[in-house]
């Protein structure tokens, strides 16, 4: 899953989302080093991703558009169903969005100086770009896959791909994979509901 959804799962508390969004950018040895509150959210990022990662449905989804982009498949669709999330949110809060956002944009400006400033810095420039408003358009989830693009061409120029090229076939298949997500996210919310209840291990 990508950002929205994982603060949307978090706990609501200021340490659980800022942990939900920056452990894409904490090495696993560092981890011991956050917050106790920051380390919960980053487990709770990894177990989400793990059943997202194995559950049928999304793999249904990637299955829709994986003979284009293979191994990127799966980047694409955490990234297109937080679109389908953002434009659809009423279905899963009472909370609008843009009140979630700014809830979400100021839990996480309060923690910012206690995590690497590679992390720090994406998340200010997050927040500036006001990115979780934008997953609602088709237009910001296209910038929101060239900019993943940018970051993949920096860090592994060998696997540069333009993911953006990917929005004819996303909208293409919209529906089914608007139906897919509907069918998946309830069992999200409550395998996290469950993470978040037990004792940590």
């Amino acid at each position: 899953m990508n950002f929205l959804a994982h603060l949307h799962l978090s706990d609501g508390s200021p340490g659980s989302m800022l942990g939900g969004i920056v452990a894409d950018f904490v090495k696993p040895a560092n981890v011991a080093i956050l917050p106790a509150d920051v380390r919960a959210g980053v487990h709770l990022h990894r177990l989400v991703d793990g059943f997202t990662d194995r559950h049928p449905v999304v793999q249904r989804s990637i299955g829709r558009i994986a003979g284009k982009y293979h191994w990127f498949s799966g980047i694409i669709i955490d990234i297109y169903y937080d679109h389908v999330l953002a434009r659809e949110w009423p279905r899963y809060s009472t909370e609008p969005l843009r009140a979630f956002a700014d809830r979400a944009y100021a839990a996480l400006g309060t923690l910012l100086a206690t995590i690497p400033d590679e992390a720090a810095g994406f998340i200010r420039a997050f927040i500036d770009d006001d990115r979780l408003l934008r997953y609602a358009t088709p237009a910001g989830i296209e910038d929101t896959l060239a900019r993943v693009s940018n970051r993949i061409a920096r860090r592994i120029p060998k696997r540069a791909i333009r993911l953006e090229s990917a929005m004819p076939d996303l909208l293409a298949e919209d529906e089914l994979l608007g139906a897919d997500f509907h069918s998946f996210y309830p069992e999200l919310v409550a395998f996290a509901a469950g993470c978040k209840s037990a004792p940590p291990t």
